[in-house]
């Protein structure tokens, strides 16, 4: 019980000390970016994939299309992508009309089946690009590249984020004749979100009876990290 009593009774007399300290003068401090950056090689891949079909007979195109998609995934999978790593992204059947002489006539339509694709191993990624568009695919879009511990290595830059900004406070605040105090806040800044500025494709493969090699060079990513940290100064 005695313990019980000594444990609050500190517990009071330290929140007392804080209140009569009063809040943090804003005016005495300075605000200091810290920033960390890994250059790091990406150990996956990610393609847009599909196939772009057109005509004046919706089945037709519709059958056509589903032919390929499906001629794609058994490409796919022959190449040891699992099924989880093949997400339906852009599934669309629509008309295209002309609107000229006062009346809507019907041109034709157009059915588009676009495949997400995760590709761990970035030995096939080349493989996937060309064994695609020689099964039919029509479409090659946004191809980006990515780290799979991207996280574990952006924890570690913020600590690292943080303790450059300490030393730069240090240095300002020795500069001005005062000492570096206590941190009042730490914010990170949002401005590389995710490691994916490398290589990027858009693009309407053109149909023919085979497909040349394509080369992709997955290069190398950059993470950075930038903190705003405010510090105290005695």
């Amino acid at each position: 019980m005695k313990t019980v009593i000594l444990i609050i009774f500190s517990i009071v007399v330290s929140a007392m000390i804080v209140m009569a300290q009063g809040p943090p003068d804003l005016r005495r401090a300075i605000v200091i970016e810290g920033e960390a950056e890994a250059i790091v090689i990406p150990d996956r891949a990610s393609v847009m994939i599909g196939v772009e079909t057109e005509g004046s007979d919706v089945l037709t195109i519709k059958r056509d299309n589903d032919k390929r998609v499906k001629t794609l995934y058994s490409a796919l999978k022959e190449l040891g992508i699992p099924e989880r790593d093949i997400q339906t992204s852009d599934l669309q059947i629509h008309p295209q009309y002309d609107f000229s002489m006062g009346k809507r006539t019907l041109l034709k339509y157009m059915m588009r089946n676009v495949v997400y694709v995760t590709v761990r191993d970035l030995s096939k990624i080349d493989k996937v690009i060309n064994t695609a568009v020689s099964g039919g695919v029509n479409i090659l879009d946004n191809v980006s590249f990515s780290l799979s511990t991207a996280k574990q290595i952006r924890d570690s830059l913020r600590i690292e984020a943080v303790k450059d900004a300490m030393v730069k406070a240090s240095a300002l605040a020795s500069a001005a004749g005062a000492k570096a105090g206590r941190v009042m806040s730490i914010e990170e800044e949002d401005s590389n979100p995710a490691p994916y500025p490398m290589n990027r494709s858009n693009a309407t493969v053109q149909e023919s009876g085979s497909a040349s090699g394509t080369d992709v060079s997955a290069g190398h990513l950059t993470i950075q990290v930038k903190v705003n940290v405010r510090v105290g100064i005695e």
